[in-house]
């Protein structure tokens, strides 16, 4: 009993690893959400209404655009963090 309590006390690096991962993927499922659902939905002119001036659906595209990229960065460094923090040591 003693020795559970000292696991749970001082979880091991496969289970620290494990947290730390689960956190990372669970932050890149919703960077990916956020990218599909929100900002792509938005580049169509179709999910806009008929009366929008194309030169403003331009701008808007174009500030899209912006975000989509850094959602695509803050997925390239979410996945570092998982390659680094997320993964146990001695499976790789």
């Amino acid at each position: 009993m003693e020795n559970t309590q000292n696991q749970q006390d001082h979880p091991t690096s496969t289970d620290e690893t494990k947290v730390i991962g689960n956190y990372l993927i669970s932050a890149l499922d919703m960077e990916d959400e956020i990218s599909n659902s929100v900002f792509c939905d938005y580049m169509d002119a179709d999910n806009w209404p008929a009366e929008l001036k194309p030169d403003i659906f331009q701008k808007i595209r174009e500030y899209l655009t912006v975000l989509i990229e850094d959602t695509r960065k803050h997925r390239k460094i979410i996945l570092g963090f998982i390659q680094k923090y997320g993964r146990d040591k001695q499976s790789q």
